[in-house]
């Protein structure tokens, strides 16, 4: 009895309770999202440079990225990373061609600069490609523009390198943005004794330590010193709570005159002064004499004379 009242009062239930049930038992098909597609440069290059896909583009986010780039996935995570594409694209002109061209979409074009930094190392082979400085070798180019980083591969044999080149020149071509360096890198560049290609913008530990991050560092020799040189950019309305930081994290912290600061590093001694609302600073093996010449340079280019 009980049985059949259930049953009648069931096929009289409102249609709109019926759709109800059938939906939450349906699938659940996720919605495309614009993070899934790839790299829009992608479709202007065959139309610049011939260049076709010989498969199909692959995408990855920060959740997946370490299925594509397993191990180097932490170097990219901190600087924003929100899209890899990953193509292998051939040319029409030219069969048998292969390259692989890696699009990673970073959170700004800072963060695409700290990237190709981190690739880039002293005297490296550099090639102009308008405002951007492409390292480049027989087989590889990396570089960035706007928020993007590029990077190139390809396998050795013959032409491979004008491969490689023509297909960076092409990618920059269809990116947004310029590939000029943040204005720190360009107070940094300008140092004399700088070592080239040693400009790194760090958005993690620096010279070990993670209070002195994000920030920029170079490597630079003189006749009468060698080290690293610090930048570290000023933070609106915490630059109390950095300098709190700096004092109990660095080992050995104290002040040497009301303007100048010693921090005893496991790689030798750090100098730290301030310019404006930035911090810089100068390790290695550096007198006192000499870190107060360097600091007053680092301290006029950052906030001038």
């Amino acid at each position: 009895m009980t049985g059949q009242g259930s049953t009648r009062g069931s096929r009289h239930l409102p249609a709109v309770f019926l759709l109800a049930a059938l939906s939450a038992l349906a699938p659940v098909v996720p919605a495309s999202s614009a993070a899934d597609a790839p790299h829009p440069s992608l479709s202007v290059l065959e139309e610049r440079g011939g260049w076709k896909p010989v498969e199909s583009p692959r995408t990855f986010g920060p959740d997946n990225l370490y299925e594509e780039i397993d191990g180097e996935a932490e170097l990219f995570l901190p600087y924003g990373m929100e899209r890899l594409t990953v193509a292998l694209l051939g040319r029409a002109a030219a069969p048998g061609t292969e390259l692989r061209l890696e699009l990673f979409l970073m959170a700004s074009p800072r963060d695409a600069y700290g990237i190709f930094s981190q690739h880039r190392y002293p005297d490296q082979e550099v090639l102009r490609v308008g405002s951007s400085e492409v390292a480049v070798s027989d087989t590889t180019a990396d570089y960035f523009r706007g928020e993007t980083f590029v990077r190139i591969r390809a396998k050795p044999k013959e032409g491979s390198r004008k491969d490689v080149t023509d297909l960076a020149r092409d990618v920059a071509d269809v990116l947004p943005g310029d590939g000029a360096p943040p204005g720190e890198a360009g107070i940094l560049e300008r140092f004399e004794g700088r070592i080239a290609g040693s400009i790194i913008y760090q958005k993690r530990a620096m010279l070990g330590y993670e209070c002195l991050s994000p920030g920029f560092e170079a490597r630079f020799s003189r006749a009468s010193a060698s080290g690293r040189l610090v930048l570290l950019p000023p933070v609106p309305g915490k630059e109390d709570e950095r300098r709190a930081r700096l004092a109990r994290e660095l080992p050995g912290y104290r002040a040497v005159t009301p303007t100048l600061y010693r921090a005893d590093l496991r790689s030798g001694t750090l100098w730290i002064s301030r310019a404006g609302a930035s911090v810089i600073g100068v390790a290695g093996n550096v007198s006192r004499e000499e870190a107060e010449t360097i600091l007053s340079m680092l301290a006029m280019a950052v906030i001038g004379p």
